[in-house]
């Protein structure tokens, strides 16, 4: 009787110690890189709906683990998780360090002009006004084109509504809170060119050719996602671009 009882917690031991371990994935919620102007928790959601859609699809556990924008890839390299939610940019330099997902979602900055304009980018907008938010990176954009006269705004409603009054000619700004604006209060009146004017995008990063399991695991879902509508479905669930 003894033997049977030491070999039955002999298995348990071994079964629990088979049991897969969840994948853990940090993310700044704060989102330090990323111009949002209030859309932060709607892009949260979004994610983490992502992952559960995931986790359901593979049959596996994934935990979001929150980080600082300060040393969320110093805790990548040391290991505390294997991946990372980042818009860190697929450059040559990055490429070196780290495995870069399939995009997930753009959060570059784009042209918004009116809805009748027959504009198609910003080299369109020479000798005209165009604004811009105080304290983002839509200046650094601006100041590439030396015939633009650029037009500094506090606000976004303002600034979306000086285009309506014919004030400034168009706005560069980042596609979340564009697509805000545009898809609900300036619905009739505005619209926003495609495609985004930077390349900037959320991806999965992890450290380069480790963890490539997981990255190849979740590229094949993320397409399988997108295939299904599930993608679309999450992104209009939460109010993002889609």
């Amino acid at each position: 009787m003894k033997k049977i009882i030491v070999c039955l917690l002999l298995l348990f031991c071994l079964a629990c110690s088979n049991k897969s371990k969840p994948y853990l994935v940090a993310i700044d919620k704060q989102w330090y890189s990323v111009a949002l102007n209030g859309q932060t928790e709607f892009l949260n959601g979004f994610i983490t709906d992502l992952l559960l859609e995931t986790a359901k699809e593979n049959k596996i556990e994934i935990k979001l683990i929150s980080a600082n924008w300060d040393n969320i890839l110093e805790g990548l390299s040391l290991n505390k998780y294997q991946a990372v939610f980042s818009a860190l940019n697929p450059y040559n330099f990055n490429m070196a360090k780290y495995d870069f997902s399939d995009e997930i979602i753009k959060t570059g900055y784009v042209l918004v002009v009116g809805k009748d304009k027959k504009y198609k980018d910003l080299n369109d907008l020479k000798n005209r006004h165009v604004g811009y938010l105080s304290g983002s990176g839509s200046l650094l954009i601006l100041q590439k084109y030396i015939n633009i006269f650029d037009e500094a705004y506090g606000s976004i409603p303002v600034m979306l509504g000086d285009i309506t009054k014919n004030k400034i000619e168009g706005a560069v700004l980042s596609i979340i809170p564009a697509y805000k604006y545009v898809s609900d209060l300036f619905y009739d009146e505005l619209k926003i060119i495609d495609p985004t004017i930077n390349d900037q995008s959320i991806r999965i990063i992890t450290i380069k050719n480790e963890n490539t399991a997981f990255l190849k695991m979740f590229n094949v879902s993320l397409k399988s996602l997108e295939k299904k509508g599930k993608i679309k479905e999450l992104l209009i669930k939460w109010g993002l671009p889609n």
